[in-house]
C-alpha cells in the first residue's frame, strides 16, 4: 500500500515543463473576446473603405455624363421657334414667333436624335441599363448603373425657374450613379 500511495503522489506532483502547459480557460476567453472585437473593427471601419475608394472613380464618371448632356442641350437652339438660318431674329421679339410657353416645354413628337432646341430635352430621362448618346449609341457599358434625368425651365439671370418666358432657360442635368449618389449640373442658356 505504501508504494501505490507514492506512486500516486510523484505523478501529480510532477513539475511540468513549459513546452507540456496548455491555455488556461480564462487565457482562452480572453483570446475570444480579443479576436471578436478586431473582426468588429475590421467590418465596421476598414471594409466600408473599399466601397469609399471606387467613389472618386464613380464622381469622375458622373461629371463626365453630365457634362456631355450639358454641352449636347446648350448647342442646340434656345427654342423650336428661334431663327435658325443665322439667328438674326429671336424668338419673342416684335418680329418673329412667340417663345414656347413654359407649359409646353418637352419633345415636339420627335425622338431625342432629332431635337433641335434646349427644351425638347425637358423631362428626359433614363435609368439602368438603357443608357445612350445623342446618335443613339449605347454608352451602357460604360456607365453602368448610371442614370439620368433631364429638366428645362424658363429662368431669370440668378438660375432661378420662373413661371413666364424670360430670356433665359435653365438646364438642370440630374446623374445617378450604380451607388445612389446623385450629381447635378446646371447651366443657363439664353435667347441669342
Amino acid at each position: 500500500m505504501p508504494r501505490t500511495s507514492m506512486l500516486r503522489t510523484s505523478i501529480t506532483q510532477r513539475p511540468m515543463n513549459s513546452s507540456q502547459r496548455g491555455f488556461t480557460l480564462i487565457e482562452i476567453i480572453i483570446g475570444i473576446v480579443v479576436l471578436g472585437i478586431s473582426i468588429v473593427l475590421l467590418t465596421v471601419l476598414i471594409f466600408p473603405q473599399a466601397q469609399r475608394s471606387a467613389e472618386p472613380m464613380l464622381q469622375q464618371r458622373a461629371a463626365a455624363l453630365g457634362e456631355a448632356f450639358i454641352q449636347e442641350i446648350s448647342g442646340k437652339s434656345f427654342d423650336e421657334n428661334s431663327d435658325r438660318s443665322g439667328g438674326l431674329l429671336r424668338c419673342g421679339e416684335a418680329a418673329a414667333s412667340a417663345c414656347t410657353a413654359p407649359t409646353n416645354l418637352g419633345p415636339d413628337a420627335e425622338t431625342r436624335e432629332d431635337f433641335d432646341d434646349v427644351d425638347d430635352y425637358h423631362l428626359l430621362e433614363t435609368t439602368a441599363p438603357t443608357l445612350a448618346d445623342a446618335m443613339g449609341d449605347d454608352i451602357a457599358s460604360r456607365y453602368p448603373g448610371f442614370s439620368f434625368a433631364i429638366s428645362v425651365c424658363y429662368s431669370d439671370s440668378t438660375g432661378t425657374c420662373q413661371s413666364t418666358i424670360t430670356l433665359y432657360k435653365r438646364i438642370e442635368v440630374t446623374i445617378t450613379t450604380s451607388f445612389g449618389q446623385n450629381f447635378t449640373f446646371a447651366t443657363l442658356r439664353g435667347n441669342y
